[in-house]
Formats: C-alpha cells, sequence, structure tokens
C-alpha cells in the first residue's frame, strides 16, 4: 500500500499519564505541549491528524489539546479500551494514505498495530513514559528495523510531585477512627502511633501539639457535660479538632474513595485502576498524598505486583459513612423530639436500631460503641449538660455536611410524592443528573457512592428504602432545609 506523508498523533493518555505518575512526576499539559511540537517536528510540519484517548481529561489537559487542536476520544473505561479505539483511527489513516505514525504509550496491546504499520511501510515513532514498566514483548518491537523509540524524559523534563501534604491530616484523623482524642492529657499512645506511622519524628509530646497546632482547631463549649456528685453540670471545655478547609475536605473524599474501593476487593488495585471516582482526572498530586496517607498509617499496603490492599478488615465503611450515619440518626431524633439533644445513652441505641454499614455484623455492639466513640472524637456529636443528665447534641461539622445536603435535595424533590414509593431507579437517576454539572457532586461519583447515600438515610429514618422502591416522608429535619435550594 503506497503511503503519503501526512503525519498522525495518537495518544493513549491513560496509558502514559499513569507511567508518569507511578515513577512519582506530575502528568500535567506541558507534556501535551511537548508531544505536539514533538511530532509536529517529526513529520516535517505534515501532522495532519492528533487524537488523545482516555475515560477523563483533566481541564488543564483539555486546554492544552484545544490549543493545539487534537482531538479528545473518550473512552467508556480503562478496559473499553483506548487500544482497540487508537486502533481503529490508525487503520482509518492508513487506508487514507498517511505515512507516519506518531504512537503514545507503553502498552503491548498495540503491537499488532506496530507491526501492521511498518509492514506497509510507514514511519513509526513511539513515545512511552517508564522504560522500567516496559513488557518484554513491547521492548522487542521496539528494537525492529524502521522504528524509533523515545522515553517521554527524551523530550520533556518531567516534574517530581510535590510533597505530601495529606498524611498528617489522615494520620490524626485515625487517632479519631479509634477512638482518640487529639486534646486533653498525653498518654503516650497518639505520640507512639504517629511516630510509628513517621509522622512525627519521635514520641517527644512537643512535637505532637506543633502538628495539631498546625492542622486542628480549637472550640470553645460552654455548656460541655462535666461530672459532679450531682450528676452533670455545665462546664466551659475547650474542644481539639481537626481544621478539615475545602483542600483537605477534597482529599478526605479521595481517600475515603479510595479505602472503601480497597476494601471491597482483597485482591486490591493497581495505580491505573484507581484513578477513577474523584481521583480520575487528577494528574499525580492527589493519588500521590492519598496513597502516601494510607500506606503511611498502614491501612494499605503496597504488593511486590504494584497492587495496594488494606490491611485491616473494618475499613469497607470508609471514614465519612459512620460519621454521616451518626449525624443523621441524631439529627432525624432530635427533630422528631423537637428538642436539641438527647440523653447520650440512647444514642447507641438509634444506631443498633437498624446497624451501621452492611453486614451480619452492623448491629454489632462493638462496632456501634467504636462508631459512636469515633463521632464523639471528630467533633461530630458532644456531650452537654442537660437538668443534671449527660446529652447527646449534634455539631455543624464540616464532615457530615455532604449527608445533609445530599437528604435535602432528595427531599425537596421527592417528598411531596410521599406516601407514594419512587421506583429506585428513577431516585438514583435523580442524584447522576443532579451531580453532572457539578465540579464536586453531592451524591459521589458512582452507584455504589449514591447508593451508600441511601443505605445510610435509610438506616436514619429519614427515607424508607426496599424492594427497589425509595419513600421519601415529611420530617422536621427535611423541612428544615426545604427551602435552601
Amino acid at each position: 500500500m503506497p503511503v503519503g506523508n501526512k503525519g498522525v498523533l495518537l495518544v493513549d493518555w491513560d496509558n502514559l499519564s499513569s507511567a508518569v505518575i507511578k515513577r512519582g512526576h506530575l502528568a500535567e499539559r506541558g507534556i501535551v505541549d511537548a508531544l505536539w511540537h514533538d511530532a509536529t517536528t517529526r513529520c516535517g510540519g505534515n501532522l495532519h491528524y492528533k487524537h488523545m484517548a482516555a475515560v477523563r481529561f483533566d481541564g488543564t489537559i483539555s486546554t492544552a489539546m484545544a490549543e493545539h487542536l487534537i482531538d479528545a476520544d473518550v473512552v467508556v473505561s480503562l478496559k473499553e479500551q483506548a487500544d482497540i479505539h487508537l486502533t481503529v483511527l490508525a487503520m482509518d489513516y492508513l487506508h487514507q494514505g498517511c505515512g507516519h505514525f506518531v504512537l503514545v504509550t507503553g502498552d503491548q496491546d498495540f503491537i499488532p498495530l506496530i507491526r501492521r504499520l511498518l509492514r506497509d511501510g510507514c514511519q513509526v515513532t513511539v513515545v512511552y513514559g517508564d522504560p522500567d514498566r516496559l513488557s518484554p514483548q513491547f521492548r522487542g518491537i521496539l528494537t525492529l528495523p524502521g522504528l524509533d523509540s523515545l522515553c517521554i524524559d527524551d523530550i520533556y523534563t518531567l516534574r517530581k510531585l510535590p510533597p505530601s501534604t495529606c498524611r498528617d491530616v489522615i494520620g490524626l484523623l485515625e487517632l479519631q477512627r479509634r477512638g482518640l482524642i487529639l486534646g486533653g492529657r498525653e498518654t503516650g499512645e497518639r505520640t507512639a502511633l504517629l511516630a510509628g506511622w513517621r509522622i512525627l519524628d519521635n514520641e517527644d509530646e512537643s512535637r505532637y501539639w506543633a502538628l495539631v497546632e498546625s492542622v486542628g482547631r480549637k472550640v470553645t463549649r460552654t455548656d460541655a457535660a462535666a461530672r459532679d456528685k450531682n450528676g452533670f453540670s455545665p462546664r466551659s471545655m475547650t474542644r481539639t479538632y481537626l481544621d478539615v478547609d475545602p483542600e483537605r475536605f477534597t482529599d478526605l473524599v479521595a481517600v475515603d474513595f479510595v479505602l472503601r474501593r480497597l476494601a471491597a476487593r482483597s485482591k486490591g488495585y493497581t495505580l491505573a485502576q484507581l484513578r477513577t471516582g474523584p481521583l480520575q482526572t487528577d494528574n499525580g498530586p492527589r493519588l500521590h498524598r492519598v496513597l502516601d496517607a494510607l500506606t503511611g498509617v498502614r491501612l494499605v499496603r503496597k504488593g511486590a505486583d504494584d497492587t495496594y490492599t488494606v490491611t485491616t478488615e473494618d475499613l469497607a465503611m470508609g471514614y465519612l459513612e459512620p460519621l454521616w450515619r451518626v449525624h443523621a440518626a441524631l439529627a432525624m431524633e432530635c427533630y422528631r423530639r423537637q428538642r436539641r439533644t438527647i440523653p447520650y445513652r440512647n444514642l447507641t441505641g438509634l444506631l443498633n436500631a437498624s446497624g451501621v454499614g452492611q453486614g451480619p455484623d452492623r448491629r454489632a455492639a462493638g462496632r456501634i460503641n467504636q462508631v459512636v466513640r469515633y463521632a464523639a472524637a471528630a467533633g461530630v456529636v458532644d456531650a452537654v449538660a442537660v437538668d443534671g443528665e449527660r446529652h447527646a447534641i449534634a455539631v455543624d461539622s464540616p464532615l457530615t455536611r455532604t449527608i445533609e445536603a445530599a437528604y435535602h435535595e432528595l427531599y425537596r424533590e421527592f417528598a411531596d410524592r410521599a406516601p407514594s414509593p419512587v421506583p429506585e431507579n428513577k431516585v438514583l437517576e435523580f442524584m447522576t443528573v443532579r451531580d453532572r454539572t457539578r465540579a464536586e457532586p453531592v451524591f459521589g461519583y458512582d452507584s455504589r457512592d449514591r447508593h451508600r447515600i441511601l443505605r445510610v438515610l435509610a438506616q436514619s429514618r429519614a427515607l424508607t428504602w426496599r424492594d427497589e422502591k425509595v419513600t421519601v416522608p415529611r420530617t422536621r429535619w427535611g423541612d428544615s432545609g426545604s427551602s435552601s435550594a
């Protein structure tokens, strides 16, 4: 087949960016600029067709593509496959007489395409992201006569990922998940754990307080429950919690997502497979921070085969669901009673009624008590003195605003239909559509996330969900947010 001088650039962006990130570097827009410039030069200025394929593209990458008139080819999933899509494009352009192909990938699934292009007399250049991760078969194909190959380093100076800023926050949150408060007298347990996780250089208590000062916030409660000879009386006390600003919360959502995903699969996931949900358009730093934090606190391990797995069995709910469950149960009960508080001893009963999380142990006393301690340590619930008794009060926390926002959106949309149930698929479709145009979704990133929202609200009796139907009844808690659309 006669070939012409038209050039084609085909980029398997998920493969390239994953390889770059695995090396500890940024997968940034400068790489796109460099690929375009190199391909244009190699094709003698005759670069006619340019495509990049990926599940999703970060905004900065999309901007670079638009500037260079590179077509964005969005594939359904990593398994659906950029290799098939780009191979079809290559064959189309081959039959149109194109003679120079620049393929950017390290995936051995492209070997048949490379052989075919060389056999038909084309000039072929392969750009890969990491020479140490190429399969033996792919290394072999790169030695064929007439094929040029180079590493992305040869055309672009990769930049190192920035230092992790997430491990400190997750380390303190993990202390809270274990029921340890951040303030108060140090007994050695907190500093020992943090030193073991290499968050602190040593077990010096002053290092601990410096850390808390840098990522914590202090809150004074004037009606905190203090035990005395007559029961409990109000006293001014200082609470210490994490300072969860928007950036830290975004990282926490990603940590929570990865933790639950890994906990659901015993054989684990590779780094490339974890680039989904809140990490789908990440160019490296956030995924690096998340995995650094989770491996640092020893909840996740990296295997010799580069897969990540959890190290304990109690992580299926992640960091957020237990807090959402306590908040939703307490809010519903307080609004039902039209009281700001309920007796603290009633809190475990509220959770035990339908359990926390999933599985046969969702009502286990150990799980219920652990969740209550976690919620108290994290500042989702506090203990106050009311008429000589210790009461639980819901605290406005950035850790629980997602579940409240999700409930009020569902309430505004579906409460008018009660008592008639709504098909589950209609509710899930509503959640999906509402999140589609948001930078940060309320209902989550996939069906698992959306089901989790429904599960927490159903367990908290904010709605009913059975037989694939959802009913959102009128409640005082729902009415409290009905005008905040």
